[in-house]
């Protein structure tokens, strides 16, 4: 947990960690170019290119592979966190005809709490609403919810859940998430998150949300976490 630490952290939204991510992933896709299907390598530098994503190559790879394999479950998709849109995009690949909800301030970051260790600034990875739709343009049955999760989610149904992704960097937006969409997930329905081994809040809203719950939280070798539903 050496990279829970302010320095490494407060280095987000900015021009090194994103000249970071391109390089790092630039060598991830030569790793992956010898053993994965060259048209999904192809979108995924499509999308370096356009330098719309703060997701290493593996960890597009990851969202894209779980997204497909998700979608022949019963239930929607849902991203909390979209940012410019990349992953989205790469959920949109995969979803089929499935409705995905797309949630984000399209403001950036709100305020921290406590348990987030003073790490991000308020408006940090902003991308407008009108940016991110015209980016997934091409895609059909892409709704986008405007504001503070979960409240942007209020005058939505109330429907089942195949795949949701966070991507929301703060304890209160994640623990919210959780708390949203958990009981709504279909059976072997899957919650992906970024930042789970980098941020310390996201990680305790993990822990403290699934203590008295049978599934467990499984960590991957990136930053990220998922949980099948039970």
């Amino acid at each position: 947990m050496w990279l829970k630490n302010r320095f490494v952290q407060k280095l987000g939204g900015g021009w090194i960690e994103s000249f970071g991510l391109r390089t790092w992933s630039r060598l991830q896709l030569a790793s992956l170019g010898a053993r994965k299907d060259p048209e999904v390598l192809k979108l995924m530098r499509g999308i370096q290119r356009d330098k719309r994503s703060l997701l290493s190559a593996y960890e597009q790879h990851i969202v894209y592979a779980l997204a497909k394999a998700q979608a022949a479950r019963e239930g929607a998709f849902a991203e909390v966190g979209a940012y410019k849109g990349a992953s989205a995009k790469l959920i949109c690949e995969v979803k089929g005809d499935k409705p995905l909800h797309v949630f984000d301030t399209f403001e950036g970051l709100p305020e921290a709490s406590e348990h987030d260790r003073d790490v991000h600034r308020v408006g940090q990875y902003a991308c407008s609403l009108e940016n991110v739709r015209q980016y997934l343009s091409a895609y059909d049955n892409v709704h986008y919810h405007k504001g503070l999760f979960p409240d942007s989610a209020a005058d939505l149904p109330v429907q089942p859940y195949a795949f949701a992704h966070f991507d929301v960097d703060l304890y209160s937006g994640t623990l919210a998430c959780l708390e949203y969409f958990y009981p709504k997930m279909v059976h072997g329905g899957l919650m992906l998150s970024h930042d789970y081994s980098l941020l310390a809040g996201v990680e305790q809203a993990f822990t403290e949300f699934f203590a008295d719950k049978p599934e467990e939280v499984i960590d991957l070798p990136t930053t990220q976490c998922l949980v099948f539903k039970l």
